[in-house]
This record gives C-alpha cells, sequence and structure tokens, in this order.
C-alpha cells in the first residue's frame, strides 16, 4: 500500500511539473509573438519616418540638402534592405529624370539603380563599411564603379 502512495505521488509531481513546463513554454510562446509584433509596428513607424524625411529632403529647393536625402536614401535601404518605398523612388526618378544639376540627377540615378537592383551590389554588411558621413562620394563611386562595370561585362559579351 505505501509503494502505491509513492507511485502516486511521484506522478502527481511528475504530471504537477509537466504541466507547469507546458504552461510556462506557452507562456513563452505569447511572449515571443508579443514581442514580434511588437517588433513589426516599431519597424513599420521606423520606415514611415523615413519615408517621411526622405521624401521631406528630396523635395527641397536646397541642393545640398537633395544630395544628403539621397544619400540617406542609400544609407536607410542599406542598413535597412527591407526597407522600400514606392514614394521614395518614383520621387528618385523624378531628380534623375528632372533635376537641373547632373551631379544630383547622377546621384538620384545610382540610389534608384541601387533601390531597383540590390541583388546587383555586394551584401548590405560589405557595404556598411562605404558609409561614411564625413565623405558621402564613397558610396556614389562605388555603386557608379558598380553598375560601370556590370555595362561593361554585358557589352563584351
Amino acid at each position: 500500500m505505501k509503494a502505491l502512495q509513492v507511485v502516486t505521488t511521484v506522478v502527481v509531481f511528475t504530471l504537477a511539473g509537466l504541466a507547469a513546463s507546458v504552461q510556462s513554454a506557452a507562456q513563452n510562446q505569447a511572449k515571443n509573438d508579443s514581442a514580434a509584433v511588437t517588433q513589426q509596428a516599431d519597424t513599420d513607424e521606423l520606415f514611415n519616418r523615413f519615408e517621411t524625411s526622405l521624401l521631406y529632403g528630396l523635395s527641397s529647393d536646397v541642393l545640398g540638402v537633395v544630395e544628403s536625402s539621397i544619400y540617406n536614401a542609400i544609407n536607410f535601404k542599406i542598413e535597412y534592405p527591407e526597407f522600400y518605398s514606392e514614394k521614395v523612388e518614383l520621387k528618385l526618378n523624378r531628380i534623375a529624370a528632372e533635376n537641373e544639376n547632373h551631379s544630383t540627377k547622377y546621384r538620384a540615378y545610382l540610389a534608384l539603380a541601387y533601390y531597383q537592383n540590390q541583388s546587383d551590389f555586394e551584401s548590405p554588411e560589405n557595404l556598411l563599411a562605404l558609409l561614411d558621413h564625413s565623405y558621402q562620394d564613397g558610396i556614389f563611386f562605388y555603386l557608379q564603379e558598380t553598375i560601370q562595370s556590370e555595362q561593361f561585362s554585358l557589352t563584351t559579351n
């Protein structure tokens, strides 16, 4: 009889422990799901702020602000490859086609090429090293070199 009580007690404690373990796992899963939803909301908010600030800067009458915004557009896209904004792409396209300053037009063209063909360039992790806020031309030289070498290889084939 005592053996039956011991076995029953062991089974009860084992089941209680198992139930607690399952409940803990369910709570952890709920926390992870909640964190994922919160993270997605934070990312959406961040991308909305990126889009708003880029559109504002790209619409400026000040050439330096526009060129800085083009650099920021590349910077955001490299740091957050999943960032996508049709409005920013349209604005870059408009600048590339219509801006009076050749340098600004070309920078917008390079940024647009990166936005539309990101897979043709090195990985974002490698490109992060080229982002230098004190020497913004570095990333533009890289984009230009990559596009020109791609065009050269296409014409020689």
